[in-house]
């Protein structure tokens, strides 16, 4: 990738199994840049495979299409943007790609059934080098739809303020068996464990432990979002994490992004095995009556009121700016007459993730719900006296 191509790209493949892979890659281009390069995909087209490479200098991305029939390997770096778009109007089957290189410009020809096209490519620049899936690490193994929503389970607990390096991204640990996903603001916490016997990195079984930033799990969620993947590897090198997406159709796409610098704090602490007091809710119900009482509140402040009786809780919101709401709601309670307050934004993140039908709500110095291989916390807010 460091050196320009000797031979001019020119190759032929399925225009959805194209799509797809610059698709994936345009997760990680930037719509601007200091570097104009960054918006655009180096596309190296190898013997059997076609590689489509995109980075924005902290993640770097390559999309590896099979199936293809390169008749001159090469390289070519072109706007990812306005290839998209031509592909994804056209109802071709097959896309034929040639790279007219000249001295000073070059052109890359697109010949589909429906129509041809030229775009400019780059000329006399070097696109940045990306780093691949590693093959020379261990790496654990993951099913793709669990992956996906281990992070959806966690990626809301991520601190949006960025007051934290570390706690704005989402904490990963590899070892003794489990594979754990784990996000805190200070005010709640996600975590999301996935056990197997298979789950070890160090020779010795000790957990390996990593921050991915927030800007690599955004883009892992836009690629998984668009292409449910079948299985996904991890692995780790250095200052480094490594994933890799095994898509249906025969794509490959391997993620590089740099790890966050500092120490996640010991959270499980926090999460105590046995509570004083719970009560449950169905929980339909309680997501609705979150929503309805939520209508009250303000974007600035997001406080509902929870008022516990023996077997019914009312809702209402904690500053009345808005007007004012009381939701009484159903429940399972045997404890005292207990008022909280919570943020209404964190309990409906956690009940839009939740699966069950009811949900537990253990009474301790938080909030803390329960579900298979899913823990959450939030900690309430003061009321007033």
């Amino acid at each position: 990738m460091e050196k320009p191509a000797s031979t001019p790209l020119s190759l032929r493949c399925d225009r959805n199994d194209l799509l797809a892979g610059i698709q994936a890659a345009d997760a990680v281009v930037p719509s601007n840049s200091a570097k104009p390069i960054l918006t655009n995909l180096l596309f190296d087209g190898q013997k059997d495979h076609l590689d489509i490479i995109a980075t924005d200098l902290q993640v770097g991305l390559r999309s590896l299409v099979r199936g293809v029939v390169v008749d001159s390997p090469g390289q070519a770096v072109v706007q990812a943007r306005q290839l998209t778009a031509i592909l994804k109007e056209s109802r071709s089957q097959s896309v034929n790609l040639r790279l007219d290189q000249k001295a000073e410009s070059s052109q890359l020809q697109i010949t589909l059934a429906d129509g041809d096209y030229q775009i400019p490519a780059v000329v006399g620049e070097t696109f940045p080098p990306v780093q691949f899936f590693p093959t020379d690490v261990p790496y654990v193994t993951l099913r793709g739809p669990r992956f996906e929503e281990m992070i959806r389970q966690t990626v809301f607990g991520m601190d949006k303020d960025r007051t934290s390096a570390v706690l704005s991204g989402i904490f990963v640990s590899i070892g003794h068996g489990e594979v754990i996903l784990a996000a805190t603001d200070g005010k709640m916490l996600c975590e999301a464990v996935e056990k197997s016997d298979a789950f070890k990195l160090a020779p010795g079984g000790e957990a390996v432990q990593a921050v991915i930033p927030a800007v690599t799990i955004n883009h892992l969620q836009r690629i998984l979002a668009g292409m449910p993947s079948e299985r996904v590897d991890l692995a780790f090198s250095g200052k480094l994490v490594f994933v890799r997406l095994s898509v249906q159709g025969g794509l490959q796409v391997e993620l590089t992004s740099r790890l966050v610098e500092g120490n996640f704090p010991s959270y499980r602490n926090a999460l105590p095995q046995s509570a004083p007091s719970a009560v449950t809710f169905d929980a339909a119900e309680l997501a609705s009556a979150v929503r309805r009482t939520a209508l009250m509140t303000s974007s600035t402040s997001k406080g509902i009121v929870v008022s516990l009786d023996k077997d019914q809780a009312v809702f209402s919101n904690l500053n009345y700016t808005n007007g004012s709401a009381r939701i009484p709601v159903p429940c399972v309670y045997q404890g005292s007459p207990l008022k909280l307050g919570v943020n209404a934004q964190y309990l409906s993140d956690v009940l839009k993730v939740f699966k069950g039908d009811k949900m537990a709500i253990e009474l301790s110095r938080g909030l803390i719900m329960r579900e298979a291989n899913a823990t959450y916390l939030i900690m309430p807010i003061s009321l007033p006296s």
